[in-house]
């Protein structure tokens, strides 16, 4: 179970009511569709939940977390009602970054003699922070990210689809211990590398053709990413010349990060390369996103980041130029930042490989 005393000095409620999945899964390890995790100060914790899981939810009473059964026909919010009254509970936290207006306004309708106080910003804060078992999980789930795509190369060749390319990259993955996607896989060849965020369509790749792909495994819940491009066939002079500027851009990036950096400033490292070789109207996303349950969780790094990186955060490095009618290349690792160093724990060669 998290600890979750930084989480009760941001918040300063008595109790925090978590009923999103992905933040059940990252404060339990327990992963159900449906379920209330009471949250309170000295770690003690509440998960009220339905037949469907009260059996397998049992294994977080090794955790000092009290299980209990919504029997058929109770009211769920009768129980948590009940729950905060037995523990003295005025303030109740909520997560409303995750909550639909429908699910807020049925929350507010049924805890009106409790103050409801907004906390989902100080849930991703904490959650911005991994411990040495997420972690674990993570570089897993990188280091079968990075087998796929040394596999996947070896697969590649003129005539075949995107889709395939799609379908044998996931496949290789879930073979090596994924448990899941991360995200879509964005497989983007030829002209249609100037989507960044392409759907695998049915194009089949040619001679000559960039082939951006973007995809991540999924890990014990905890997700990765990368982005590679390759050519099958040589480059244009052109889009050479765009692999080359990009690939300044994100190991300058990457030289320049550190504890302490600015979300901004690390976006700025690769920003500047590519807007001093005039390609700056073609780079049109940031460069950057920390992940973990989550594809993108905070800090981030873009023209607007606010977040200073701190020790045991994450941060992608991303940056890409697409010029439509042309083609487009994005490179991506994630860095691990530390108090003294930063890691990359993406293993795969990056200079260009034409195949």
């Amino acid at each position: 179970m998290k600890i979750t005393d930084r989480l009760f000095e941001l918040s300063q409620t008595d109790a925090i009511l978590v009923v999103s999945d992905k933040n059940r899964i990252y404060f339990t390890g327990f992963a159900s569709t449906f379920g209330f995790l009471i949250l309170m100060p000295q770690n003690k914790n509440i998960f009220i939940t339905d037949p469907r899981y009260y059996e397998m939810a049992q294994v977080l009473q090794a955790d000092n977390v009290d299980v209990r059964l919504i029997e058929n026909g109770a009211s769920a919010y009768g129980m948590v009602k009940d729950v905060f009254a037995e523990n003295n509970v005025k303030t109740v936290g909520f997560e409303d970054t995750e909550l639909t207006v429908s699910d807020f306004s049925s929350m507010k309708d049924a805890f009106v003699d409790f103050e409801l106080v907004p906390v989902g910003k100080h849930i991703n804060f904490v959650r911005s922070f991994k411990d040495e078992t997420e972690l674990e999980y993570i570089r897993k789930a990188q280091s079968i990210t990075d087998l796929a795509f040394s596999e996947i190369l070896k697969f590649i060749k003129p005539g075949i689809t995107e889709r395939e390319v799609a379908i044998e990259l996931e496949y290789i993955m879930q073979k090596n211990g994924s448990e899941g996607l991360a995200f879509d896989t964005i497989i983007a060849s030829g002209v249609n590398s100037s989507k960044p965020h392409a759907h695998p369509s049915d194009k089949r790749i040619e001679l000559g053709d960039p082939v951006t792909m973007d995809f991540g495994a999924r890990y014990h819940g905890y997700c990765s990413d990368m982005t590679r491009t390759i050519f099958v066939g040589n480059p244009s002079d052109e889009m050479r010349k765009i692999y080359n500027i990009v690939l300044l851009a994100q190991t300058t990036a990457i030289n320049n990060a550190y504890c302490g950096v600015g979300g901004k400033e690390l976006d700025s490292f690769a920003r500047e390369i590519i807007r001093a070789n005039g390609y700056d109207q073609y780079f049109t996303h940031s460069t950057g996103h920390s992940l973990g349950i989550d594809i993108h969780e905070a800090p981030n790094a873009s023209t607007r980041s606010e977040a200073i990186l701190q020790a045991k955060q994450l941060i992608t490095v991303e940056p890409g130029i697409y010029v439509p009618g042309l083609g487009g290349v994005r490179i991506e690792d994630l860095l691990l930042i530390e108090q003294d160093s930063v890691i990359d724990l993406t293993t795969s060669d990056k200079n260009i490989i034409i195949l």
